[in-house]
């Protein structure tokens, strides 16, 4: 008897929510693939700052240079 009821229980109750569930586990799946690909496009993008920092840095010690060149040899 408590057999049958378990089973009414389990198909009564939690039968309308299985698709749901599924449902749910397909979107959970989703956004975990989500955040992995927008992981993998932050790593990149931290990559190309870090390149394009560089390069200002290297720019900047350039326009230095030349602005100490500049200045200097006005004086002379």
């Amino acid at each position: 008897m408590a057999g049958i009821v378990s089973l009414l229980f389990k198909y009564v109750v939690f039968g309308p929510f299985q698709d749901d569930i599924k449902d749910l586990n397909k979107n959970f799946k989703t956004l975990n693939d989500n955040l992995r690909e927008i992981r993998v496009s932050i790593e990149e993008l931290d990559k190309r700052v870090d390149e394009h920092d560089r390069r200002l840095d290297r720019h900047h010690e350039r326009i230095k240079d030349l602005h100490y060149k500049i200045w200097k040899g006005g004086n002379n």
